[in-house]
């Protein structure tokens, strides 16, 4: 019973609160089409493309997405992000001559575990 509660929940949610309500009404959009005379594009080019008043307005109103509910409409502009590369400045590096000298050394550190880096 709790299971069938939140999905008719959900639904009066989702049928309030977006554009989904608007399929609710397609049986009236086939109704109507019904009742023209002429083709389905036509149909929908006079009703949906800049639609004018005619004699059976209140009726066009009626059709599935012509004023859809405009309840949950958020307005989002992104910032204008604009970023220049510019070329890295090359810097120089001195290459620096070692201060280690293996023949300034006393052999005596062979036999330790502990020895200076060794130049290649």
């Amino acid at each position: 019973m709790l299971k069938w509660f939140s999905i008719l929940c959900s639904m009066m949610y989702v049928l309030a609160t977006t554009n989904a309500g608007e399929v609710l009404k397609v049986p009236m959009f086939v109704e109507h089409y019904m009742e023209y005379h002429g083709s389905l594009s036509e149909f929908v080019m006079e009703h949906y493309d800049n639609h004018k008043k005619d004699a059976d307005w209140d009726l066009d109103q009626k059709l599935p997405f012509i004023n859809p509910p405009i309840v949950l409409t958020v307005h989002a502009q992104l910032p204008e992000l604009s970023f220049e590369l510019k070329k890295p400045k090359e810097i120089a590096v001195p290459e620096k001559n070692s201060i280690y000298l293996e023949k300034d050394f006393s052999n005596l550190y062979l036999s330790s575990i502990f020895q200076p880096p060794r130049h290649s």
